[in-house]
């Protein structure tokens, strides 16, 4: 029997992420640019993809420097499972309707909302870098900002140019941003959970090439 939705869990680590919150920052990306911390690898604590001991059963220098930081002991910020680490840092359920109704919730997990807010962070950085122009025909198609999706015939109707017109400054732009770097930092914040961007053509084969998304 088919299930209605797939649902997505990424696992973070809330004791990490709540410190962080109690301190004053809103995203792993302030968090990290304040400290001076690598912002991948800081993530993949947090996530557990990257374990906080090393070989001999000691703190890495990273999770040490981060448990000083958030003024944490080791007991007060990793489980003993999460001291181990993850092989797998995300999973897929198949569910129906009526469970995905109770579990819900109107407003969005702060897990959830510090990834999009580390995603947009960095998307508005990116996309500040284009021409103005291209910079807003990104942002409409994609819905980017907390606005609503635009097919190519609205964006041409807005700029006053043929749909054709359209297509070529979008993936003219989307070449400009899929430089190696920009896939990693976007990969790494969640782009995949937050937008479902550069999942077009134009984008597609840069993706293949490089593995990155």
């Amino acid at each position: 029997m088919n299930k209605d939705y797939r649902l997505k869990v990424t696992i973070r680590n809330d004791r990490l992420l709540t410190a962080m919150e109690n301190m004053g920052f809103e995203s792993m990306a302030q968090f990290t640019q304040t400290h001076g911390l690598n912002y991948e690898r800081t993530g993949q604590i947090f996530n557990g993809k990257l374990k906080p001991l090393n070989d001999k059963g000691e703190l890495t220098s990273l999770a040490k420097e981060i448990l000083s930081i958030l003024n944490l002991e080791t007991d007060e910020a990793f489980t003993e499972r999460q001291l181990k680490g993850f092989v797998k840092t995300s999973f897929e359920k198949r569910i129906e309707e009526k469970d995905l109704l109770k579990l819900a919730d109107p407003i969005k997990n702060h897990e959830f909302l510090l990834m999009e807010k580390d995603v947009n962070k960095i998307l508005s950085e990116m996309l500040s870098k284009l021409p103005p122009r291209y910079e807003k025909i990104v942002r409409m198609i994609n819905g980017i900002g907390g606005q609503s999706t635009h097919p190519f015939w609205e964006v041409g109707l807005e700029f006053k140019i043929t749909v054709e017109r359209v297509r070529q400054i979008y993936f003219k732009a989307l070449e400009k941003l899929s430089s190696t770097s920009n896939l990693e930092k976007l990969k790494n914040a969640g782009i995949k959970d937050i937008y479902g961007i550069f999942k077009n053509k134009g984008i597609i084969r840069h993706q293949k090439e490089r593995n990155l998304l």
